[in-house]
């Protein structure tokens, strides 16, 4: 598979983001073409598809059959890479972590060798890096940088050795494995929400705040003209370490990709058309009443463009404002004067009055 066969996978569920999707289907190509040093580093607010991402890349490993010895895909938080006491964890514990999740796709009569091509061509995908920064408050946070630092030495493509134990001939015995862990994957992720801050004072100080001017077209397709502040357009490598991140660190990633923030457009897609639509959800909900579920245009739109206006938390946006909107029908639909009787069925159809006065729109 070429980058753009990956890309024609993973895009299918992803709405919005194709850039990142872009580097992330050439991350892959490495990765299993056996370049070293192909790891991405994923700065998006939530909600915007980096978990989705994952789990689409995950899906794509674990049913085409080439990508066979690549399917250990191991998913953590990087603050589980320290203790409760802030004692950064030993390397050990994330290689077992992939030998254990490679035991489990290839069952426990496995071969050494076996386990090895596996944990060794694993991606680690590791979500809130933003959170172990090597500065909280002005001050130094030495957990955040052991825990850099330890990441650093994992993701630098070193021959390394570790015990375990293996079923072999019908027993458990010790097991010593070499791994190649230039052969691995690494993405990682997180939110950077003071990075969003710190980028927009800087834009401001330096007085560039005129090219953040932009013609846009509100929900009645008028035009106004806004100063639209986005971290991709803006964001420059120094700010990453002015955030927290070591420079060393940083060096390991081939990109920095920021995700976009969804658009109207892209949240109106995600509410009606895709697998884990919430509008979609919510229709099967009520058929569990025999009330069948619509909503008019003008209402999906206004829902979709009201989410845009919390772009801080993506998608998940949706959920709320059509929380809002829907949860007073779910409680007892047949008594809702909305919901109106056509023979054995009911119908509900959500429009723009409903819209307007669950979210106080006038």
């Amino acid at each position: 598979m070429k980058p753009v066969d990956i890309y024609r996978i993973i895009s299918k569920d992803i709405i919005g983001q194709d850039d990142m999707l872009k580097y992330v289907s050439v991350a892959i190509f490495k990765h299993v073409a056996g370049e070293k040093f192909g790891n991405l580093l994923l700065i998006g607010n939530s909600g915007t598809g980096k978990t989705a991402t994952m789990q689409a890349m995950e899906r794509m490993y674990n049913t085409h059959p080439f990508f066979e010895k690549h399917r250990v895909v191991l998913r953590m938080n990087a603050n589980t890479f320290a203790n409760d006491e802030g004692m950064v964890l030993p390397h050990t514990h994330l290689y077992h972590q992939l030998e254990n999740r490679a035991l489990t796709i290839l069952g426990k009569n496995a071969t050494p060798e076996q386990v090895r091509e596996l944990v060794e061509h694993a991606t680690v995908c590791i979500d809130e890096i933003d959170k172990i920064t090597a500065r909280i408050g002005g001050k130094p946070n030495v957990v955040g940088i052991n825990i850099q630092q330890s990441l650093l030495t994992l993701m630098e493509g070193e021959e390394i050795t570790y015990n375990t134990k293996l079923f072999i001939g019908g027993e458990y015995k010790e097991h010593t494995f070499r791994i190649d862990t230039g052969n691995m994957l690494f993405i990682c992720g997180g939110a950077f929400e003071e990075l969003f801050d710190q980028v927009y004072s800087r834009v401001f100080e330096e007085g560039k705040q005129e090219k953040l001017t932009k013609m846009t077209l509100n929900v009645d397709g008028a035009v106004e003209f806004k100063q639209i502040f986005t971290l991709k357009e803006n964001l420059e490598q120094l700010d990453i370490f002015n955030y927290g991140m070591l420079p060393q660190f940083i060096a390991r990633f081939d990109n920095a990709v920021v995700l976009n923030d969804l658009t109207p457009n892209d949240l109106l897609t995600i509410f009606m058309d895709t697998p884990t639509s919430v509008f979609k959800h919510s229709k099967r909900f009520f058929e569990k009443f025999d009330v069948e579920l619509s909503v008019t245009e003008k209402a999906r739109k206004l829902i979709a463009y009201k989410a845009a206006e919390n772009s801080r938390v993506g998608a998940r946006a949706l959920k709320d404002i059509y929380g809002r909107i829907i949860k007073r029908f779910e409680f007892d639909p047949h008594n809702c004067p909305e919901v109106q009787k056509f023979g054995d069925r009911y119908e509900l159809t959500i429009d723009e009055t409903i819209v307007k006065r669950a979210l106080g729109i006038k």
